[in-house]
């Protein structure tokens, strides 16, 4: 014997006579006629093999079949329901996860306010950020570990896809340092002074490093560290001065410390990392769009654009 060949409209016919005990209250719900419903009713009947219902005394009364399929019905129904509102909540992007791997310069700083702009808007997904050297975030990358990944990247690599945005260069003075009169601050005006800059095996300390050397400028001392946020602390505390970024300076405030450009810019790069042939979901891509846009902001904004 061949299956029966179900139709919602007969079904959804059925589960609404069962839930409200008449036709016409059927009917209502369906926002169509009586005869409508007595239509599809009998052609369920047809298609299943077995009666729904018999009247008594005037009233329709559900067969022990009907009683059996209507609870079939009812778990049926309720994950079609539950499927139909995933699939909403997957178009207005508020389910799933969205995993970012960073670097501290940009972990530790600029992404947590991108991200604070972002969640509210996602309240239903989660979302990780993670912090690791560039190394690591981009392992994370390739095996799939993250959705995306923020890191200095020396060479391209076939494994990921990768999108390079480059950060200026500035100097951080405390605010009632000498050198603050100044509009620009050039190499030679290091000279004698103290340096807060990172560890030796930082691009930007080797670019600092290649550049004194080559004018000859000798600061009276080095103070390292290893994170932005602290080399900004402590310019303002009045320790020294340091080159940095504008995202790492603009996260300290701009109020406690003053930020004049540096030349010659020791920029550098750095790439938003996605793994190669691995479609990006629509909230990475709602993600990328708000870091693009909130970084376009804070690097036009900063001295170094000016």
């Amino acid at each position: 014997m061949k299956p029966p060949h179900l139709r919602d409209k007969q079904v959804l016919a059925f589960k609404h006579v069962m839930e409200c005990g008449t036709v016409s209250g059927a009917a209502r719900r369906m926002l169509i006629a009586q005869p409508g419903v007595t239509r599809l009713l009998k052609q369920l009947e047809h298609d299943l093999g077995f009666h729904l219902f018999e009247r008594v005394r005037g009233r329709l009364v559900p067969t022990p079949e009907a009683r059996l399929f209507h609870r079939e019905v009812e778990r049926v129904w309720t994950g079609i329901e539950h499927l139909r509102d995933t699939a909403r909540r997957i178009r207005d992007r508020e389910v799933g996860g969205l995993r970012i791997s960073a670097m501290p310069l940009l972990g530790m700083t600029f992404l947590p306010d991108v991200l604070a702009e972002f969640a509210p808007a996602h309240p239903d997904t989660r979302i990780e950020l993670a912090t690791f050297r560039s190394a690591q975030v981009i392992e994370d990358v390739i095996t799939q570990r993250s959705d995306l990944g923020f890191a200095i990247v020396a060479d391209n690599d076939d494994r990921m896809d990768s999108e390079r945005f480059r950060l200026d260069s500035l100097c951080l003075l405390p605010n009632r340092h000498p050198l603050t009169a100044r509009e620009r601050i050039r190499a030679e005006d290091l000279q004698d002074q103290a340096l807060i800059c990172f560890e030796p095996q930082d691009p930007l300390r080797l670019a600092l490093d290649r550049l004194l050397d080559e004018k000859g400028v000798q600061p009276c001392r080095y103070l390292e560290v290893s994170l932005a946020l602290q080399a900004a602390r402590l310019v303002a505390k009045g320790f020294g001065i340091a080159i940095l970024d504008p995202l790492s300076a603009k996260a300290f405030g701009e109020n406690t410390l003053t930020l004049r450009p540096f030349e010659p810019n020791l920029g550098e790069d750095f790439a938003l990392l996605t793994p190669r042939d691995q479609p990006l979901s629509r909230l990475a891509r709602d993600f990328i769009a708000a870091f693009r846009q909130g970084f376009d902001q804070a690097t036009s904004s900063s001295p170094a654009a000016g």
